[in-house]
């Protein structure tokens, strides 16, 4: 730079109001189950760099009259910057616990569909696919297995167990009819004394709740 030469101000980026809004209450809900691993100062400014480059398109999506169209638009920001923080707060995880990125592997519903009746029958049977886990020499590194390490089959199966077992007896039931028993959604329905669309929405809603529990949908799309 030429002496002399003034240097241009730095220009300040005015964020719209509701990213003060969404921001904290996204690290706060993120935080309580990453909390080992990353501050929640830290997932706030994540978020808050993520709406800086957002910012026209924020702008943009609040400005609508529609109080239901801005509802709506409010929902769908703070769902995107919650994939954001997501994103964020798993490689954090990923680089302090000593995992490489690929280790983390995430529970699709298609996936839960295919491992569940592999989980059940271990239930049902008594098998005990824990200590058959202790037998593996994988040279993968131990301690929290969710999400499983390295997408290895049993620690797979390990995870879902023990997160089925933590869900309601309703949604272990109707996983269980579907998966593992074959049931049809009519006699689902019939068991649950309910209509089959009503079965068809409890299914749905237990292997979403079954995929919460595993971390949710991953983030890395």
């Amino acid at each position: 730079m030429a002496y002399g030469q003034r240097l241009k101000p730095l220009t300040v980026i005015k964020l719209h109001p509701i990213v003060y809004e969404l921001a904290p209450s996204v690290a706060y809900a993120i935080h309580r189950r990453y909390k080992n691993w990353v501050e929640r100062d830290d997932i706030t400014q994540e978020c808050i760099a993520w709406a800086i480059t957002r910012n026209d398109y924020i702008t943009e999506q609040m400005s609508v009259e529609d109080p239901k169209e801005l509802e709506h638009n409010q929902r769908r920001i703070a769902y995107q910057m919650r994939r954001a923080a997501e994103r964020y707060v798993r490689k954090e995880k990923a680089t302090k616990s000593g995992y490489q990125l690929m280790d983390e592997a995430y529970y699709e519903t298609l996936m839960l569909g295919q491992l569940l009746p592999f989980v059940i029958s271990s239930i049902v049977s008594g098998t005990v696919l824990e200590q058959a886990q202790e037998m593996i020499k994988d040279g993968l590194p131990r301690g929290s297995s969710s999400p499983a390490e390295g997408g290895n089959l049993l620690a797979s199966l390990i995870d879902i167990k023990k997160a089925y077992l933590e869900l309601d007896e309703k949604d272990q039931v109707a996983l269980r009819m579907r998966h593992y028993d074959n049931a049809t959604l009519h006699q689902i329905a019939a068991f649950l004394e309910c209509a089959v669309s009503t079965a068809d929405r409890r299914c749905t809603n237990s292997l979403r709740r079954l995929q919460e529990k595993l971390g949710g949908e991953t983030p890395f799309r």
